[in-house]
């Protein structure tokens, strides 16, 4: 918001209204990335403009300096799920070009200018339901999710096989960067996990460098595999309309390239260098792997992903929803007893349209110890799901008719060292669902 026109990009005739960004869509990776460059580029600009105010009593040339190498940091919550330290400072002392300064910083929150009908008066992040801005409960938040988080972006570089099992929720293996990348917009809460104003949070762009750091590894794990592979009908977005064909030769509007007349596309979009930048992993690209395997594959989770010994079996639900039968934005959650095992996080947009994903079970897996007789019996028994609002709040789930929640195991072979993933062998879905209704709507 303000839906718009922007570069000159206006809305089109069986376009949405809404916005410009293909959440829920196999170019939703792609679509980001000039995002993500256009305000890396602004943004530099006013760095170096800052820098150049500082004069030779102050160590000017450093502040130049810095000016001209400043990228945009990212944010790995993968690795680190916590709010950067630099977010949660309400106030900062900086030294300005004419002295010390303190000011409320920027990467707190961002406060609007004048007044709009139903819009806030400033960004907040918090999940609770009672406060606007908590740091805490973000933290918390985050930390009931950072198990999953890990093991579900080491599934992506493990399992994923095409670009579009990698980018989005629309694809069916349920293994994608968007699930986990909606898990962050979640739990952070508050205006944070509305697609309307996010983006004006500067911790926004700090979590989507990451989402495009995570696919650029992906990405040059599988050179051949770097963009869009299957075409699908477009929802209606903004400046696309409703039923036009999407493939990585569509325009991911408004993002003009270089030459201020061809628009981006999936495959312009698919490499960095266009760009101009790249992140420290992809110096060295016989590292990625065991890099990955360092930031993310031991998790004490993954049943299949030790180091030497036998094939082992990996258990997991997989949720099929329909986004119209649900008020967005929400949770659903996977419980067991008292546990909590996961959620898929679906946002306020797109509406509608069947959304996938995964969720590990191995903390459930772990209380049977060494006595996984009868498992799947088990875990039918006791999982469940929860459909929950942002806060918390729990959402009647009787007249949800398109949820479907099934239990899957996968055999897997672990990795045999550090310059190796772990294999994925055969699949086994147990077509009876494990949500039952009549309990599910339980705290």
């Amino acid at each position: 918001m303000p839906y718009a026109p922007y570069n000159g990009v206006g809305p089109v005739p069986g376009g949405s209204g809404a916005g410009f960004c293909p959440h829920g869509e196999s170019q939703f990776v792609a679509w980001h990335r000039p995002y993500v460059a256009l305000y890396e580029q602004i943004l530099g600009a006013q760095v170096q403009r800052i820098a150049a105010s500082y004069n030779s009593s102050q160590n000017s040339s450093a502040y130049r300096e810095a000016g001209e190498i400043f990228r945009l940091p990212y944010w790995d919550w993968a690795a680190n799920p916590q709010l950067p330290p630099s977010c949660t400072q309400e106030n900062i002392t900086i030294n300005g070009p004419r002295g010390p300064l303190t000011l409320r910083s920027p990467l707190y929150n961002y406060r609007f200018s004048g007044s709009r009908k139903g819009w806030p008066t400033e960004t907040t992040r918090a999940s609770d339901g009672k406060s606007n801005s908590n740091p805490d409960v973000v933290n918390a938040n985050l930390a009931a999710v950072a198990d999953q988080l890990k093991y579900q972006v080491y599934r992506t570089f493990t399992y994923a096989e095409t670009y579009d099992q990698m980018s989005s929720t629309a694809n069916l293996a349920g293994v994608s960067l968007e699930a986990s990348h909606n898990i962050v917009h979640n739990a952070v809460g508050g205006t944070f996990a509305s697609l309307d104003l996010t983006a004006f949070d500067a911790l926004f762009m700090l979590h989507h460098a990451n989402l495009d750091r995570l696919a650029a590894l992906w990405a040059a794990l599988h050179p051949g595999a770097a963009c869009q592979s299957e075409w699908y009908a477009s929802p209606g977005l903004y400046s696309t309309a409703r039923g036009e064909n999407i493939t990585a030769s569509s325009p991911t509007k408004p993002f003009y390239q270089a030459d201020k007349r061809s628009f981006h596309t999936g495959i312009t979009a698919a490499s960095l260098k266009p760009f101009g930048y790249t992140y420290p992993e992809l110096n060295d690209i016989g590292r990625i792997i065991p890099r990955i395997n360092e930031l993310y594959g031991d998790t004490g989770l993954l049943s299949g992903c030790g180091k030497g010994g036998g094939e082992k079996r990996d258990w997991f639900v997989q949720i099929t929803v329909n986004r119209s039968d649900l008020d967005l934005p929400c949770n659903i959650d996977v419980v067991s007893g008292d546990m909590f095992a996961g959620r898929m996080a679906l946002l306020n947009m797109p509406k509608e349209g069947l959304a996938h994903a995964t969720i590990p079970l191995q903390k459930v897996v772990a209380t049977l110890g060494s006595n996984t007789t009868g498992i799947e019996a088990t875990l039918r028994e006791w999982i469940r799901v929860e459909v929950r609002e942002v806060n918390g709040s729990t959402i009647d789930i009787s007249n949800i008719t398109n949820l479907n929640v099934y239990l899957v195991a996968i055999d897997v072979t672990p990795r045999r060292n550090e310059s190796e993933f772990p294999k994925y062998r055969s699949r086994s879905m147990y077509t009876k669902t494990v949500l039952d209704r009549g309990r599910s709507d339980n705290g």
